[in-house]
């Protein structure tokens, strides 16, 4: 009889890390919340996924009533379910409130799950006394970076690193060849900007307006050739081309299903929306910049409280500056693509971006083990 596992995650990159591990856990029966790629590998869902997300301060705030609400509803179906081991993906605010309430329904019961969070709280980015609000809440704490255990460690919380997915699913050669095949276009030697606006809808409808201008503006000032491949998160494809009707640059959208690494892989320069996608291009040796752009509001607060020297993933593993970050005012058509442009001609930057690349999959490789065996070997564990 398969052993009974919860997972739960509430946005994208939590779905695809969450897909991970149910793919490479199929003796498992796996009941909980998560996004396409969780459901398409065999999930048993509890609530629609819509239900537990929140973007932003100014989101959250507005959906706090029905977080709340999806809080109590969720623990009580998984309750009813009573996994051996529940696991929570990212989705930071929300999956450490939702065990909080569930620790305390079955206080007085004779269920006692294991509880392991994968993904920690970014306490090197911005309020780091966070972390010892995880003391006693989680049985392990699973971190995708080597940095991040040592600020849990000191507050006695048991956590381990295990290595980073993107390692193994962006270390690969460059493959034009595949993706011109896939894109259903010659290849005629075109210099390839890759361009991400981001995985959610906020992000999109701030950042892709300035992306296109940007298109507009690079057109003109690089004289080669140029191709520029947008790469759409597969929940955002719909409100991306309804913003790119609206334009007049010829810009591909490529969807994100199982297509993300080979634009990653192709690409030649690439502008990024700051997440996780930084640490993607770096490690596939993509000499790229990053920007954002947000309200008013979250962004006076965001300076406020955010480390911007950390923000950035790469240039924080390694401790130095390895992609350009352009925030707020600064993430204007102009300023990017000035910083693209001067990017382009830098080849001794083309030179470190390639020996950065190589040790960021040294740092982010954990006991010579893939980032799955590390998970399966941990969930195994667990469940003994």
């Amino acid at each position: 009889m398969k052993s009974k596992c919860v997972i739960i995650a509430g946005e994208m990159s939590a779905d695809i890390l969450g897909s991970e591990i149910i793919s490479n856990n199929q003796e498992i029966e796996w009941f909980g919340v998560g996004g396409p790629l969780m459901r398409a590998n065999n999930l048993t869902n509890i609530i629609n996924w819509e239900k537990i997300s929140g973007f932003g301060l100014t989101d959250v705030i507005f959906k706090l009533p029905s977080l709340i609400f999806n809080a109590f509803s969720l623990a009580n179906k998984i309750i009813d379910i009573k996994p051996k081991l529940i696991i929570t993906v990212d989705t930071k605010g929300f999956n450490l409130f939702l065990i909080k309430i569930i620790r305390k329904k079955i206080k007085n019961i004779n269920y006692k799950p294991k509880f392991i969070h994968l993904v920690a709280p970014t306490v090197w980015a911005w309020r780091p006394n966070r972390a010892k609000n995880l003391n006693g809440l989680v049985d392990k704490l699973l971190c995708l970076f080597p940095k991040e255990t040592g600020y849990f460690r000191k507050f006695k919380i048991n956590a381990e690193f295990v290595g980073h997915p993107s390692v193994q699913n962006f270390s690969i050669k460059k493959d034009r060849k595949s993706l011109f095949a896939f894109l259903g276009i010659p290849d005629n030697e075109e210099m390839i900007i890759s361009l991400l606006p981001g995985s959610r809808s906020s992000e999109v409808r701030k950042i892709l307006p300035v992306l296109i201008s940007t298109v507009g503006l690079l057109k003109n000032k690089i004289k080669e050739p140029k191709l520029f491949v947008l790469q759409a998160a597969s929940n955002q494809e719909k409100l991306i081309k309804q913003l790119l009707n609206n334009s007049s640059e010829n810009i591909i959208v490529l969807g994100q299903n199982n297509t993300g690494s080979l634009l990653t892989s192709s690409s030649d320069y690439s502008i990024i929306t700051s997440g996780t996608a930084t640490l993607e291009y770096a490690l596939s040796g993509v000499p790229s910049v990053a920007i954002y752009k947000t309200n008013l509001i979250s962004a006076a607060i965001g300076r406020k409280i955010i480390n911007m020297d950390n923000i950035i993933l790469p240039n924080w593993i390694l401790g130095e500056k390895v992609m350009d970050f352009l925030f707020q005012e600064e993430c204007n058509a102009k300023k990017i693509s000035e910083t693209l442009i001067s990017l382009i001609s830098d080849k001794e930057k083309h030179k470190k971006v390639n020996n950065f690349s190589s040790d960021l999959k040294k740092l982010l490789t954990a006991n010579n083990k893939t980032f799955n065996e590390n998970l399966s070997q941990i969930i195994k564990q667990s469940l003994t």
